[in-house]
């Protein structure tokens, strides 16, 4: 999901992909932090590395963990389209878990403890930011705004900034290129992302 790591402290982007919390290392097949290694080694080799994380979630690809992946290298990777696959991927594997509905729009605050922040919840509340933040740079606003307005809902507080996304969202074009549509962004998925993952 998008991260927040001070721009000083950030490591080349290839290196984030396997840098995952605890929690998320456990819901990980055991030979897999050595085939993230391997992408890393390969980080440069766009074909070669992609394989590397097909193989990845072709061996496990109802695993939490193995979703996040796939999540964080589309994202640094830039390719939006499949980022906001896998961040839905999340978002469906998630809400299984915590008894929630399939399709987010329905989800309402008292469904779940979201206030104090359950590893489940975080995630499900990251998740759906990330979904947003794909869809806003693919040029889907609308979309990504009725996700935004769903995070705040469930997070009023704003701990994970959704209003500050909101008027990066809303802000003046140009804004560092952080979420406006870029040439290409989509030329590997030839239909527009899902409004439900596939998994």
């Amino acid at each position: 999901m998008p991260e927040s790591t001070p721009h000083s402290e950030r490591q080349p982007a290839g290196a984030r992909i396997y840098r995952l919390e605890p929690h998320h290392a456990s819901h990980l097949p055991p030979d897999t932090h050595a085939k993230l290694k391997d992408v890393f080694a390969h980080w440069n080799e766009s074909e070669k590395a992609e394989t590397l994380v097909r193989d990845i979630i072709d061996q496990a690809p109802d695993t939490l963990g193995v979703r996040i992946v796939a999540y964080r290298f589309y994202f640094y990777r830039r390719r939006s389209l499949e980022a906001a696959h896998w961040a839905l991927a999340c978002i469906e594997w998630l809400s299984l878990r915590l008894g929630l509905p399939a399709d987010w729009r329905e989800v309402r605050a008292e469904m779940a403890d979201f206030a104090h922040w359950h590893v489940f919840t975080r995630l499900w509340l990251q998740s759906l930011t990330a979904y947003a933040y794909n869809l806003a740079r693919l040029g889907r606003e609308a979309e990504s705004l009725e996700a935004l307005d769903k995070v705040e809902e469930l997070d009023p507080s704003g701990k994970l900034g959704a209003p500050r996304l909101r008027q990066v969202f809303n802000g003046p074009r140009g804004d560092a290129g952080m979420v406006f549509p870029k040439e290409f962004e989509n030329w590997r998925f030839a239909q527009d992302a899902p409004r439900q993952s596939e998994g």
